[in-house]
């Protein structure tokens, strides 16, 4: 403990005393000092040993073809997937936090691509996972360090420094570098960052303060990668309810505008026979049950409309369940004698449909660029004997029809 303080006690000195000085280098050095000294016994009595790095081995790693058992393959497997995700994400969090600091733009895929080929190329010479690391990134970045090729000089340094000065090099306790690592920690807790989360998303905040509390209860690994699946949970949660609002037109204006018809206070009655729809968000098999509930419901009542038109620009993805979901419903549309319209579906949703032989089902001609196009292709497809008696004749179509037949009492 008390080489640990005084280590702390040094940095914080030099940082503000002399902020241009390598205040970790100083505050390690200080610590080595003091801790040598109490081994020795100069300094207090009945206190123990204080713990130091001790002997290190050679330092040129030996050149070495895997000897990989076949039997013990599937349990390696399952570990280096999980170091995988572990190591990955340990990486691109950290990346993310000096990146913040030093303003740099983060590029992730060449990230990865790196620690991909530094994790192959180490396997040849017993070298351990290669990932990010606070307590070597941090320190770069507070000494000046601006680019990749800091940790490369970093690492011949190392070398150099291990080749000659192995033995004093032994002496380093190791109470000094836990309080570095903590300064590091310490520089890393953003508070405004924690009360932002609180104010702006509680569901967030509880993501981070459980990979926090992990993080300083169970092994660093498991933390992150119990933060990566409640941010994968949250975030399946979160999208698997798209929304879907009824449009329809606004009677206050003369040019009648398409417009949600929740939005707007007194919007122009609904077609009978058609219901105009807008998708709002990706449907995909975490939101098939939701989406399918919602579309159950437009056919719930006994007088709702056969006909359903799906404005679906802002449906940018769907997968194979999203797209069974779309064929039950136009299956179900047609069995009552309506139909399903889409008004310019996505390309990828298309090619999807393409593929899986939904296009030809569905028709060409069911598919739409422009609203007022498809509402005047399906007005020619409405049944007549309904639209006589209608007196909603809300479509601009609607115009051409003869006057609505008096319903008998």
């Amino acid at each position: 403990m008390v080489v640990a303080a005084v280590t702390i006690a040094l940095v914080l000195a030099v940082r503000r005393l002399l902020p241009r000085w390598p205040a970790m280098l100083i505050g390690l050095v200080g610590g080595t000092v003091l801790a040598a000294l109490l081994n020795r016994g100069a300094l207090g009595s009945g206190w123990g040993p204080v713990a130091v790095i001790g002997s290190i081995p050679p330092i040129w790693p030996r050149f070495e073809i895997p000897n990989v058992d076949f039997h013990a393959l599937p349990e390696l497997l399952s570990l280096a997937f999980a170091l995988t995700i572990v190591a990955l994400g340990q990486s691109i969090s950290i990346a993310k936090a000096v990146a913040a600091r030093s303003g740099q733009a983060i590029d992730a895929n060449r990230e990865f691509r790196g620690q991909g080929l530094s994790n192959i190329v180490g396997g040849f010479f017993s070298s351990y996972v290669s990932c990010g690391s606070l307590n070597r990134s941090l320190p770069n970045l507070e000494a000046g360090a601006r680019t990749p090729l800091a940790a490369v000089f970093a690492s011949l340094w190392l070398l150099a420094l291990l080749a000659v000065t192995a033995p004093l090099l032994a002496l380093i306790p190791l109470p000094a570098i836990a309080a570095l690592l903590l300064l590091v920690a310490w520089s890393l807790f953003d508070l405004a960052g924690w009360r932002r989360l609180w104010t702006y998303s509680r569901q967030d905040f509880a993501i981070a303060a459980a990979t926090a509390l992990a993080t300083v209860t169970i092994r660093l690994e498991v933390a992150i990668l119990l933060g990566t699946v409640l941010s994968l949970v949250t975030f399946l949660h979160r999208t698997s309810k798209p929304s879907m609002r009824v449009m329809g037109f606004d009677s206050t204006d003369p040019a009648r505008p398409f417009v949600v018809r929740a939005d707007v206070p007194d919007p122009l009655p609904e077609c009978p026979q058609l219901k105009m729809i807008r998708m709002e968000g990706e449907v995909y098999f975490g939101a098939v049950s939701h989406v399918g509930d919602q579309l159950r419901d437009l056919r719930a009542p006994v007088d709702s409309p056969k006909h359903l038109l799906v404005m679906a620009k802002s449906m940018n993805f769907i997968d194979l369940p999203a797209a069974d979901l779309w064929r039950n419903e136009l299956l179900t549309r047609r069995a009552i004698g309506g139909d399903l319209y889409f008004h310019r579906p996505r390309s990828p949703v298309l090619e999807l449909w393409q593929r899986i032989g939904f296009l030809g089902e569905l028709g060409t001609d069911h598919i739409f660029p422009a609203k007022r196009i498809a509402i005047k292709t399906i007005f020619d497809r409405l049944d007549r004997g309904i639209c006589a008696h209608c007196t909603i004749r809300v479509f601009e179509e609607c115009v051409t029809l003869p006057p609505p037949i008096p319903t008998k009492p």
